[in-house]
């Protein structure tokens, strides 16, 4: 697998927003859209009626899978194997349960992310030429979300700087539901090592992290699908007619 080193210069970060919120160069990137909240918020199946929404409209999309698009993850599978992967997860998450990772089991995890920061500019620069948007199915918040609990960590200095390397979203959706509510939806997760006290830190994060993120929040608590999926098809309408606009002025110039 071919990585690509290169780091893009510092034109995605916007010093009129806040310091944490990074501005979407419209040259370089096609409209992004990313899902993030618990298991069980409805991610997923808001994703699939967002496709089936793009493709009526004759919008031509692609999606990614945050967690399993990551460089770290795609690297392990060509080494190991899709199976061993899987079973090295789940034995961690298993430890993780137990006792917070290591010191440096954390920081090589971040060192990735940097790295996939990077690799994901320039996929995300070459994915403009055939995508209008580009759909995230997770995003970097949820990957620090999980992480701090791994580490058991509340003090995300560093990690809000490292939100700076990706780029912003057009529509970073948060999709509020409670824990309890989480494990109601997915009952597996009752089975699975990271119960609810995972989806309780998680939740926690996002509680305390999502303004600084500038994330859009769906109360998804409370909304049907359907009531969701107006709301967030309304906010694309206004967002993407804006977002073709200011493109087209930039190529006249």
């Amino acid at each position: 697998m071919k990585i690509d080193w290169i780091f893009l210069p510092k034109i995605f970060y916007s010093s009129k927003q806040k310091a944490i919120i990074s501005k979407p160069n419209l040259k370089l990137m096609p409209f992004l859209i990313s899902f993030s909240g618990l298991d069980g918020s409805g991610k997923t199946q808001l994703i699939v009626l967002m496709r089936r929404f793009f493709k009526r409209q004759g919008i031509s999309y692609t999606q990614i899978h945050f967690v399993n698009d990551s460089l770290e993850n795609r690297i392990a599978k060509k080494l190991l194997g899709d199976k061993k992967v899987a079973d090295l997860s789940e034995k961690r998450n298993r430890r993780a349960e137990e006792k917070k990772i290591s010191f440096l089991a954390y920081w090589v995890r971040l060192f990735f992310l940097c790295l996939y920061a990077c690799n994901l500019k320039i996929r995300l620069f070459k994915l403009r030429k055939r995508y209008g948007v580009v759909i995230f199915d997770r995003y970097i918040y949820d990957r620090i979300a999980q992480l701090a609990y791994l580490r058991r960590k509340r003090d995300l200095k560093f990690e809000k700087r490292l939100v700076r390397f990706f780029p912003r979203p057009n529509l970073p959706f948060f999709l509020h539901v409670l824990p309890e509510q989480s494990l109601e939806r997915k009952k597996e997760l009752r089975e699975e090592a990271q119960g609810i006290e995972y989806l309780k830190m998680k939740y926690e994060i996002f509680d305390q992290e999502r303004d600084s993120w500038g994330l859009l929040v769906i109360d998804n608590s409370v909304l049907t699908v359907s009531e969701a999926k107006k709301k967030i098809i309304a906010l694309f309408k206004k967002k993407y007619l804006r977002f073709k606009k200011q493109e087209k002025k930039k190529s006249v110039r």
